[in-house]
């Protein structure tokens, strides 16, 4: 028995390169379009200034240091676009846009928690496990994104192409790392009812019910925790106990 449910999603990421458009990123649910329809195309906007040295500057001008980066960046960005599906040379690109945002922290230009995840995802078609979980952890250290988005996302892949075990610790630092994150508790849940072990979806679930019942539900996560509970008791052929009961009561007032 499954237990997908659609998601209210996490609000999506805005990207910050203002000359490269980094992919949508679907929070929660991998109904979301595919990620090669997402990096399908590389889109370039302008950029939004350009300038020339004229002889009266001084050479110590920072513009043109400005231009060689801006080169730079459209060089590495063409790599990651040819490179489609060859994982080998996709992350090769990515690697070293990632070493230039780390080296230029200062700057605006760069949206590297977007592109953490892609390098991280062609670990993962690679079978580099530890690179990807690595990639992600350097991510959230740098504070590139959010973490418990990213540790889910991670997990959640990880699980659906058969390396649970993997996947575990991840759930583990998401909980730990934050807390009163709920998304973690449904997605963990979902992901385990999908892959048919309803026990540990059921702990899971009931943790983020307890939760989302102590906080007052501020992500209006009930609805959803809920019939997912539901689902996975009657799967496990059990009767829902206390904690359901008050849920109900709570969706209803």
């Amino acid at each position: 028995m499954s237990l997908s449910l659609a998601l209210t999603p996490r609000p999506a990421r805005q990207p910050s390169t203002p000359g490269w458009a980094v992919p949508e990123r679907g929070a929660m649910r991998r109904e979301c379009a595919s990620r090669r329809a997402q990096l399908a195309t590389v889109v370039r906007m302008p950029f939004p200034f350009r300038h020339r040295t004229t002889m009266k500057e001084s050479r110590r001008s920072p513009w043109p240091t400005v231009a060689a980066l801006e080169e730079r960046i459209e060089e590495i960005m063409d790599r990651v676009e040819k490179a489609g599906d060859n994982h080998v040379e996709r992350a090769a690109a990515l690697e070293e846009y990632l070493t230039l945002a780390r080296a230029h922290e200062s700057e605006t230009w760069f949206d590297a928690g977007p592109w953490s995840e892609e390098l991280a995802d062609s670990y993962l078609a690679l079978g580099r496990i530890d690179d990807a979980a690595r990639t992600i952890g350097n991510a959230i250290r740098c504070g590139y994104a959010d973490g418990a988005e990213m540790l889910c996302e991670l997990a959640g892949k990880l699980m659906r192409s058969g390396h649970e075990p993997q996947a575990r610790p991840l759930w583990q630092q998401a909980r730990s790392g934050y807390p009163d994150d709920v998304w973690i508790y449904v997605q963990a849940g979902i992901e385990y009812g999908d892959m048919g072990d309803h026990a540990e979806a059921l702990e899971w679930l009931t943790a983020g019910l307890e939760l989302a019942l102590r906080t007052g539900d501020p992500d209006s996560a009930l609805e959803q925790l809920r019939p997912l509970r539901a689902s996975c008791l009657s799967a496990l052929g059990r009767q829902p106990g206390d904690i359901q009961e008050p849920t109900a009561q709570r969706e209803h007032t």
